[in-house]
């Protein structure tokens, strides 16, 4: 799977973060609440449709938060569907079917996030695999979530806002390969 990122940033416990990283957090954990900051969604997005200029007839694919809840990558979804020059479009094809606790909040608790077969995802509704499809979140920290949706649907690849894979390679802005 390629997972496609705008930014990346390393995690504050891992050593203190430059302004630029901060203000990247900053954005990714305000897109958590797109309704709340629509100017932040807007810099997000055409970051991560400007990834997609290649892809104009992209499916984008919100990933459901830990309970289930589509709404936030789904708003984030459609603002970058909105600044594509072609058709891509949003399609709402992946349910959770279970809420599953969050990933950040185990961590503060002191445990490991969600393993990939945690996240109890399925794929609903008809989709064809004709076209590019992207999973839609804000951030990626262990990579589990996007493989989780993978596996789902049995192809796709991601597009986040913001990569804070620890001890990842150095490489280019835009895209990883996990």
């Amino acid at each position: 799977m390629n997972i496609h990122c705008a930014r990346r940033y390393v995690s504050p416990r891992a050593r203190p973060l430059t302004p630029e990283e901060r203000y990247t957090r900053a954005i990714a954990y305000a897109l958590k609440e797109p309704r709340q900051y629509p100017e932040i969604v807007a810099v997000a997005a055409q970051e991560m449709a400007d990834m997609l200029r290649d892809e104009p007839r992209a499916v984008l694919v919100p990933i459901p938060t830990s309970g289930g809840d589509t709404g936030p990558n789904r708003i984030l979804a459609n603002a970058i569907a909105e600044r594509t020059t072609g058709s891509a479009r949003v399609v709402c094809a992946l349910e959770r079917t279970r809420p599953v606790e969050s990933s950040c909040a185990r961590r503060r608790r002191g445990l490991a996030g969600l393993a990939e077969a945690d996240h109890a995802f399925r794929r609903v509704g008809p989709m064809l695999a004709l076209v590019p499809v992207y999973f839609v979140d804000n951030v990626t920290t262990t990579g589990a979530t996007l493989r989780a949706a993978r596996a789902a649907f049995g192809f796709g690849d991601a597009l986040v806002f913001a990569d804070a894979t620890p001890n990842r390679p150095e490489r280019a802005e835009g895209s990883r390969r996990p």
